[in-house]
């Protein structure tokens, strides 16, 4: 079997705000696996600037494409003359960077769903090619009121917004003032201590919230539980986890709701057994991505639609792209719809065009 890398780098339609970050664009590779047969697979490494170490990511990917037996990679100078730096990252599957297993998984179970002629989601024992998704309508900021509107007709049951990006006190009132028709799943991105947290928490509770993801700076489980405590809505975690611990942050059942990367968690099979165990603990799931390509998000799509069918997944973000590796997974009335076709259902034909 032959491996390749195909960097990309995509612009990024309007930045993308966050309380710790602002995205402008996307960069990541596409590995693309090549059987003897002509059989293929694709995965999608894109690691976060925000992580500090997207090089040293992306140079993992390339080494590993370059092994000993393996093809090509146009990141790293492994294959022109440092085999050992590929076999280093190769030793050990589990040593490899999160993001790297994910893309490897993802290549190769696309191609194994492509050999048996099924969807991925039903490869990985889904039911349906279809999952919920809620709109990513950006920060709380005065183009709000009218994205709100416009998800609402669009069909979505669920928007997302980013906060913690203004004092407490001003985006509790833009909060109060709004009129939506649909839940709105509210992300701090850790952007407060405590006393602000438990303010904004109390004075939004009579709102429509789905759920509020990090609302802490500085966490901790016993916290999280007193302020979940004394909500209606769920608290969820989604970057502290690696903080806690998924086995911890499960066992103490602090929040009612994980938020699930599978690129960060590293693969198909350890965000599956992740939520399986939250699951059997009476908490909720939710998948996302962070403005992946259409690899990455159709494939954390047929994830989603395997292990967790009943809840808005954050995967609608394409349409922050002003440009794609292949055209995404069709959106409509709030759903995700996925392919029919065998394995993700999506090929870069610009890829395989040689572009």
């Amino acid at each position: 079997m032959r491996a390749e890398v195909i960097p990309y780098r995509l612009p990024l339609a309007r930045p993308w705000v966050a309380a710790r970050a602002t995205l402008t664009e996307r960069r990541g590779g596409l590995l693309h696996l090549i059987d003897t047969d002509g059989a293929e697979g694709w995965g999608d490494c894109a690691p976060l600037p925000s992580g500090g170490n997207a090089e040293t990511v992306l140079a993992a990917l390339d080494a590993w494409a370059c092994r000993p037996g393996g093809a090509r990679g146009r990141y790293a100078p492994a294959c022109g003359g440092s085999p050992s730096a590929a076999r280093a990252f190769t030793a050990d599957f589990q040593s490899l960077p999160p993001e790297v297993r994910w893309a490897i998984e993802t290549a190769r179970s696309d191609l194994a769903a492509r050999r048996a002629g099924v969807p991925l989601w039903r490869h990985l024992g889904g039911t349906r090619g279809e999952v919920e998704v809620n709109a990513a309508l950006g920060p709380l900021d005065d183009g709000l009121p009218a994205r709100l509107a416009a998800a609402a007709a669009a069909g979505f049951r669920v928007g997302k917004i980013k906060v913690g990006l203004a004092p407490v006190e001003e985006e509790i009132a833009r909060l109060a003032a709004l009129e939506p028709s649909l839940w709105l799943r509210l992300d701090a991105n850790r952007a407060w201590n405590e006393a602000d947290a438990r303010r904004f928490l109390t004075a939004i509770a009579g709102l429509p919230i789905e759920a509020v993801e990090e609302p802490l700076a500085a966490p901790t489980l016993e916290k999280l539980a007193a302020l979940q405590a004394a909500l209606p809505f769920s608290l969820a975690l989604d970057e502290s986890l690696p903080q806690f611990g998924i086995d911890a942050v499960i066992a103490s059942r602090a929040v009612r709701r994980l938020v699930l990367k599978p690129a960060r968690l590293g693969g198909l099979a350890a965000t599956t057994a992740i939520a399986r165990a939250a699951r059997q603990a009476g908490l909720e799931v939710v998948l996302t991505s962070v403005v992946d390509s259409a690899v990455g998000v159709a494939a954390a799509a047929h994830l989603a639609a395997a292990i967790a069918p009943g809840f808005a997944h954050g995967l609608a973000t394409s349409t922050w792209l002003a440009a794609d590796v292949v055209t995404p997974p069709i959106i409509e009335k709030g759903m995700l719809r996925l392919p029919a076709t065998a394995g993700l259902g999506v090929t870069p034909a610009a890829v395989r065009a040689g572009g």
